[in-house]
């Protein structure tokens, strides 16, 4: 699977799972249309149907529905742009 963030991004990724209980980041597919697919990511446990994919330091998680949709994504971090901090978009 490949999750492309710079830098920036992975020090705020480790800020938010320090501050929580769980040290996964969950990256969830909230919805599909007939563009690109809208994400979510914050810090969450492993569930039974999911997959976990440790780049850089940084274990992720994904459904295994939202597997084929959450290969080849870019994460980017701005506080002062994106609404929670991040933002996801596929490549």
């Amino acid at each position: 699977m490949k999750i492309l963030f710079n830098e920036r991004t992975k020090l705020a990724i480790m800020e938010v799972l320090e501050k929580s209980i769980n040290n996964n980041m969950r990256i969830k597919v909230t919805a599909v249309g007939c563009g690109k697919p809208a994400y979510d990511i914050y810090a969450d446990y492993v569930l039974e149907d999911d997959i976990e994919v440790l780049i850089d330091g940084i274990n992720f998680v994904v459904s295994k529905k939202d597997e084929r949709l959450c290969d080849g994504i870019e994460i980017k971090y701005d506080k002062e742009v994106y609404n929670n901090g991040f933002y996801i978009r596929s490549l």
